[in-house]
């Protein structure tokens, strides 16, 4: 189970490294945590820590996930956003 910051983002590194995605056509995250505007919330000892969203989105880029580069990464995220509905623009699409 991912409890902290440091589990969160190296889940994801792990997932993104194994070689398996070359042979896949489609990579789904889903991410449901507490949140705030531009940014996903996790426990770190005993606080809660950011993850910006646009260091998620790098992380699935083609330069940090060459195996799936081309192919669609879908994000599901449910958190929180601070009370305000916002929509992040990531390179030209709109997520």
């Amino acid at each position: 189970m991912i409890q902290t910051i440091h589990d969160e983002t190296q889940f994801v590194d792990r997932k993104t490294h194994t070689p398996v995605h070359a042979n896949l056509g489609m990579f789904v995250l889903v991410i449901m945590c507490h949140g705030d505007f531009g940014t996903v919330k996790a426990k770190e000892g005993g606080s809660y820590k950011h993850i910006r969203l646009v260091d998620i989105y790098r992380l699935l880029s083609p330069q940090y996930f060459p195996p799936m580069k081309g192919k669609p990464k879908m994000i599901i995220l449910q958190a929180c956003s601070g009370g305000l509905f916002i929509a992040v623009e990531f390179g030209k699409h709109l997520l």
